[in-house]
Formats: structure tokens, C-alpha cells, sequence
């Protein structure tokens, strides 16, 4: 077998919604993307993600990035050819004690144009009667969130980024130095030279990272979605997308059909890199076991399917873009432990901005 050098502005590794919205950017103002990913676009810890949308984090920078996401969703894309948002709204979950700062983060969320709003526990059980939220729970409810189908919104970046992107089903090996600068990535489809390299492909990166030099400390973590078909499917559909902030739960309304998906936080760190459909009962009836306190009709709903995955763990909680690596021409934005999607426009941008500048030096 043969190989051949592929040669773009920028090399991309990684082909998930990170490296996928900044691909976008970078094509948007001229430039030329190699995409290098063996599972092609989206088919790494993306094609697992559960799509969900919302402008509200504690974090005041990543609540920033996610009003800024939820804005584009909301637009689809900058070239109106996403998918359209799912809205069923959105319920963040926290505790009566941290009411002050969640009522802070609404005053942000109003001030960048979003519609938000803090509910009691009184409140959703008026408005939710299937949800169960204790008295020492509030909620900031946001009606215009929702979720997205994560295959077809990367699907959509890919085409609107146009044939100034070509994408490269390989597995990146190594980076491509000369000196003290980055000048492409070797791969198992041959080399791919570049004037700058971003590393979007989460706990991978390390390794790649390491091949020059840079020391990128990321960890994988067990990530599991459960998908239960309730008996009873009455009123789900006008279920929001729930996020339970002080237990790790989530869960949405998955189509028809009474389909419920639903996933807990893991402390599992180290898991292999590898999508598989199916959960083990162990993880089964660990997301039940907390999942059903908040949406009791999960307590008995058979399982319909599920998918064991796995994200990038940053060893200080939160992801960021950097581009002062030590090694000119490379970027780096990876860790979002899981919450990339919903940041991902944002991300995007960043990234994009910072590789220009990487790339004109």
C-alpha cells in the first residue's frame, strides 16, 4: 500500500463537533482543512453524545461559550443549514443554596438575549407533575433550549465548510515538527503537512501531544446512556431536558414511542476509547438508581438500548483552547469532559481565530 502527503493550511485531528465547528470557521475565512479521524466525521465519542443544548453553567466562562452556542443552534449555523433545535426547553437542577448564583448566571443569560427563569420546587411540580424535585432544589428553566441530533448537526458543518475541506480516514501517529514548530501530522494514510495542527481528539491528544514534546494530561471517563421505554409515555412529550447538577443525572424524551435517555456522571477514569452500543446491567442500575428519584416512572421501565462510551477528562474540570503549547503552529482544545457539544460553536470560533494566528507566523 501506498502512501501520499496530503497538504492543507491546517491540519485538524480529530473529527468530532470541536474539531468539526472549528474546521467550519477556518474554511469560512479561506483557509484549507485536513480533517484526520479514523471513524470519519463524528463517529469517535461524538456519535455518543446525547445532543443536549442549554445556555446555563456556573462556570461564568463556559456560560458565556454555551449562550453563545445555544444562539448559533438556535439560528442553525451560520449558514442556517444545521438541523433545527429540538425545544423542549431545559431544567437545570441545583441546590436551594445555590440560589444566588444561579440567580446571577440568569441576570447573564437575559443580558446575552436569552429567556431564563428560576423555578421552586413548588413551581415544577405545578408545571412537571411527572418529575419529582424535593423542597431543597430549585431549577433555572430555559424554554428555548433543547437538544440535537449530533450526527446530522457535524454532518452540516462538514458540508458548509465546502470543498475547502477533505477529510482524511486515518489514524494520526505522531506530529510533524522542524524544529521548535509543528508543520503537519504523520498518519496511517501517510503524512498531512500543515502550517498550523489544532489536537481535537480528546483523551488521544495526549499522546499525539507527547510525540513532540507537549504535555497534555488528559484522562478518559466511563460515560453511559441508558435508553427506557416508559409504559405510561403521558405528558413526555412536554418533558424538558433535565440536568440534576447535584447528583450528575440527566435525561430527555428520546422521539416517540415512550422513549426516555438518561445517563448518570462516572467517577470510571481509564476506560478504552471505544463507542459500543449496550450498557452492562451494573451500569444499567446505576443510572436507575438515581435517575428514577427525579422521573419515577424510571424506577420499572424496561431497558430499550443504550450506549457504553467514554470522554476526555481535563484534570482541572473544564476544557480551553491553547495555543501557547511550547510549539508554534500547535492548538490544542480538548477536556470538555463531555460538555463540548453545547460549547461547541463557541469553541469553535476560539480555535479557528487562534490557528489563523498560528498559521501567519
Amino acid at each position: 500500500m501506498t502512501s501520499s502527503t496530503t497538504t492543507a493550511d491546517v491540519a485538524v485531528v480529530g473529527g468530532g463537533i470541536i474539531g468539526l465547528a472549528t474546521a467550519e470557521r477556518l474554511t469560512a475565512h479561506g483557509l484549507t482543512v485536513a480533517v484526520i479521524d479514523p471513524a470519519g466525521i463524528a463517529g469517535g465519542a461524538t456519535s455518543a453524545s446525547g445532543g443536549l443544548v442549554r445556555a446555563f453553567d456556573p462556570s461564568t466562562p463556559r456560560r458565556r461559550h454555551a449562550a453563545a452556542g445555544l444562539a448559533l443552534y438556535l439560528r442553525q449555523g451560520h449558514r442556517g443549514t444545521w438541523p433545527a433545535l429540538r425545544r423542549q426547553g431545559s431544567l437545570s437542577l441545583v441546590a436551594r443554596t445555590g440560589l444566588p448564583e444561579a440567580a446571577a448566571a440568569v441576570a447573564d443569560l437575559e443580558a446575552a438575549g436569552h429567556t431564563a427563569e428560576i423555578l421552586t420546587a413548588h413551581d415544577l411540580a405545578a408545571r412537571f407533575p411527572s418529575l419529582d424535585v424535593p423542597d431543597d432544589l430549585a431549577a433555572v428553566h430555559e424554554p428555548d433550549a433543547g437538544w440535537l441530533p449530533v450526527g446530522q448537526v457535524a454532518r452540516a458543518m462538514a458540508r458548509d465548510a465546502g470543498p475547502r475541506l477533505r477529510t482524511v480516514p486515518a489514524r494520526a501517529t505522531r506530529l510533524l515538527t522542524d524544529g521548535s514548530r509543528a508543520t503537519g501530522v504523520h498518519t496511517t494514510a501517510g503524512p498531512v503537512r500543515a502550517r498550523a495542527v489544532l489536537l481535537a481528539a480528546g483523551a488521544a491528544s495526549t499522546g499525539l501531544a507527547a510525540t513532540a514534546g507537549v504535555h497534555l494530561p488528559l484522562r478518559t471517563r466511563a460515560v453511559g446512556y441508558c435508553l427506557f421505554r416508559v409504559d405510561d409515555p403521558v405528558g413526555l412529550a412536554a418533558l424538558p431536558t433535565v440536568v440534576d447538577r447535584t447528583t450528575g443525572a440527566w435525561l430527555r424524551p428520546w422521539g416517540a414511542d415512550g422513549l426516555v435517555l438518561a445517563g448518570v456522571s462516572s467517577r470510571e477514569t481509564d476506560v478504552p476509547e471505544a463507542v459500543r452500543r449496550g450498557v452492562p446491567p451494573q451500569e444499567e442500575e446505576r443510572v436507575r438508581a438515581v435517575v428514577r428519584h427525579r422521573y419515577p416512572r424510571l424506577a420499572t421501565a424496561p431497558l430499550a438500548g443504550g450506549v457504553t462510551a467514554y470522554d476526555a477528562m481535563a484534570p482541572q474540570g473544564d476544557g480551553e483552547v491553547t495555543a501557547r503549547t511550547g510549539l508554534a503552529g500547535l492548538v490544542t482544545a480538548t477536556g470538555w469532559n463531555g460538555g463540548g457539544f453545547k460549547l461547541a460553536p463557541a469553541i469553535g470560533e476560539i480555535a479557528a481565530a487562534r490557528l489563523q494566528e498560528e498559521a501567519s507566523r
